[in-house]
């Protein structure tokens, strides 16, 4: 692997994401962000219906010290106080909205996520968790639970905390991104290390809760084929490893990101969805029997992946994609279209002619 930049970003995040915070808009405390109901797949491999919700909290408390490289959730969170009053009557507005119609399903999923960690006190309390879990609990329909978290809130207290009201499939899901530590330091500057998360693996064993992997596609300051190694080794470690499933998330260029910083200086190129595929191919024909996932947002977007802009393939392959991920069917993945010889021809100029200097790299 070339060398990835050195450079303190950490700082100039900080002061970026504050400029960018001033912009935020309160919104309804007692409503979700968003709230709707999708096709899914469970971890048995059967497709239902889950029920998302994405909470209104005050967001993640790591982007508040400057966070990670591509990211600007937190500009979904609330600049006022969030208290635990308010994060319960989001919930149940949620499950107002669409209690009719998981009443009427055979099995549903419920997922919850927020601008950051549901196990972190600061944005979602004890007591509202212990609110949720309570009332999920009472579904007789209900097959699985899905949540997020950083590793450093996932403890014994935690995984007890949910094992008291819940009995059936639980998953959490982590930003694991890549499993190479350099990498995750330096090209997202993410805060944890391979140690935190082996522990947080292990850990979920012993309550038989799942670790949904999320790892990221082409970081910055990576080639091309740089970043469908990396994919496809980090996939292969978080199976060999234990993990629930893989979720992979190709990068889309977020506002008031470094990662948008260096894009709007033609200095970052979302990845292409030829690699996308490549990167899904691989791991699933070297883990048949994986749960292996591709969101699929801002795919053909000038800020998301996407092949040749505007060519009719991405959103085919988007579509692909989707279908993809819910029956798991590698055959599905068997597209052609005339800009994969561009594909091809980026990665062999791109790896010809990005050479380092000192402690950058740039395009000959």
């Amino acid at each position: 692997m070339n060398q990835i930049v050195n450079y303190d970003y950490k700082e100039f995040l900080k002061k970026l994401r504050e400029r960018y915070l001033k912009k935020r808009k309160s919104g309804d405390k007692n409503k979700p962000i968003a709230v709707w109901i999708q096709d899914d797949i469970y971890r048995d491999f059967n497709i239902g219906k889950s029920l998302t919700i994405i909470l209104r909290t005050e967001g993640c408390y790591y982007a508040k010290e400057g966070g990670c490289l591509m990211c600007s959730y937190l500009m979904d969170s609330s600049p006022e106080k969030i208290t635990a009053e308010n994060i319960i009557n989001q919930f149940n507005y949620a499950i107002e909205k669409y209690k009719e119609k998981i009443n009427n399903l055979k099995d549903f999923s419920v997922k919850i996520f927020t601008s950051g960690s549901f196990l972190d006190d600061r944005e979602v309390s004890k007591e509202a968790r212990d609110y949720i879990f309570k009332k999920l609990s009472e579904f007789d329909n209900l097959k699985e639970i899905a949540i997020e978290s950083r590793p450093e809130f996932i403890d014994e207290d935690k995984l007890n905390e949910i094992r008291k009201y819940i009995d059936i499939n639980v998953e959490i899901g982590v930003g694991i991104e890549s499993f190479n530590e350099e990498i995750r330091e330096k090209a997202i500057n993410k805060g944890i290390t391979n140690e935190q998360i082996i522990r947080v693996i292990e850990l979920a064993k012993n309550y038989n809760v799942g670790i949904k992997a999320y790892l990221l596609i082409k970081p910055l300051f990576i080639t091309e084929k740089e970043a469908i190694e990396d994919a496809i080794y980090s996939a292969n470690k978080c199976i060999e490893l234990g993990c629930s499933r893989i979720s992979f998330c190709p990068a889309t260029v977020h506002k008031g990101s470094v990662m948008e910083y260096f894009w709007s200086k033609n200095q970052y190129r979302p990845p292409f969805l030829w690699s996308v595929v490549e990167i899904l191919r691989e791991v699933k024909e070297n883990n048949p029997n994986a749960l292996i996932m591709c969101d699929t947002s801002g795919i053909g977007s000038e800020r998301g992946t996407h092949n040749l802009y505007g060519c009719k393939c991405n959103k085919l392959i988007k579509e692909k994609l989707e279908k993809f991920t819910l029956t798991q069917d590698l055959s599905i993945l068997d597209i052609e279209c005339e800009c994969k010889n561009i594909w091809e021809a980026y990665i062999e100029v791109e790896n010809k002619n990005i050479v380092p200097l000192g402690d950058e790299r740039k395009l000959l």
